[in-house]
């Protein structure tokens, strides 16, 4: 008779019990040696001081103008750090996405600083780039930010974020625990507005919406091929988790687009321009690659 196999096993970070780490596994460093990092810092310094000069010109107040341009700044790093979570082959595809943030801020304002925040984690925790599983830390942040939001009418969060919970632990690594955290985030759903009026969605973000999925659908099946490592543990991103966390996020934006309409769509734009800047880099840097 043969061995019952733990479908849990396999994969499994090596977990860093000391200081932050013990409570924050989803953590990424920040890279300074890294060329393309310095990079994405330098352009959102200069998307900060730029947007700060611009609203000044408009006798806009100088903390009004100050907040403008650190939003702008932080759609840009935003935007670059989705891509690497999306694609962390390729970096440069994070800083075509960050430009276009910039350009799509003019025409369609800010994205959602906190709502970037929430997709961030809950990509991360999927394909574990960070080489850890979530801890407590990440908990708190993707279960109250999406139990927040839900309070605030947006109630697609709470019952997204439990989805992946439920999701997470049928994948190659997966945290058995997250089962408890999907039914702690179901929970927060008690204190969501469920209010179910057709919600308007301009034109310009269905087009968004399809740009994006033609674009970016070649990235599944190019993580089949990565060779990204995890921070902590060194080892292979497993290829099912990031085409995993690649198609939540395809999912994630569309339903959020599509059922919360425009306020939602327009707090989604920096994740729409990561993907699309990824989409866009991929194409010419397998070219290159073959060469």
């Amino acid at each position: 008779m043969a061995k019952k196999t733990n479908k849990y096993a396999g994969f499994q970070a090596v977990e860093d019990v000391t200081g932050i780490g013990a409570y924050i596994g989803l953590g990424r460093p920040i890279d300074l040696e890294d060329n393309t990092t310095r990079i994405a810092l330098v352009g959102a310094l200069l998307s900060m001081a730029a947007v700060t000069a611009w609203l000044l010109t408009g006798n806009i107040d100088v903390m009004d103008a100050a907040m403008g341009g650190v939003g702008v700044a932080l759609a840009f790093l935003f935007s670059f750090m989705l891509a690497q979570e999306l694609d962390p082959d390729r970096k440069l595809g994070g800083i075509i996405g960050g430009f276009l943030t910039l350009v799509a801020t003019l025409y369609l304002g800010e994205g959602n600083i906190v709502v970037m925040l929430w997709l961030l984690f809950v990509i991360r925790m999927l394909n574990r780039t960070s080489g850890s599983r979530h801890k407590i830390g990440d908990n708190v942040i993707i279960i109250g930010i999406s139990g927040w939001l839900g309070s605030q009418g947006f109630w697609l969060y709470p019952l997204i974020t439990a989805s992946v919970y439920a999701l997470e632990t049928q994948i190659p690594g997966g945290y058995f625990r997250s089962w408890y955290l999907a039914g702690l985030a179901l929970c927060t759903c008690f204190f969501a507005d469920f209010n179910f009026l057709v919600q308007n969605l301009s034109m310009v973000y269905v087009w968004l919406m399809c740009a994006t999925f033609v674009i970016f659908l070649p990235e599944i099946r190019a993580a089949m091929f990565t060779e990204a490592k995890g921070d902590r543990n060194n080892k292979r991103i497993n290829p099912r988790r990031l085409q995993m966390a690649q198609g939540v996020f395809l999912m994630i934006i569309v339903a959020l687009s599509y059922l919360h309409g425009d306020s939602q769509a327009q707090s989604l734009v920096p994740a729409f321009m990561a993907a699309i800047g990824c989409g866009l880099y991929l194409v010419p840097a397998l070219m290159q690659k073959k060469k």
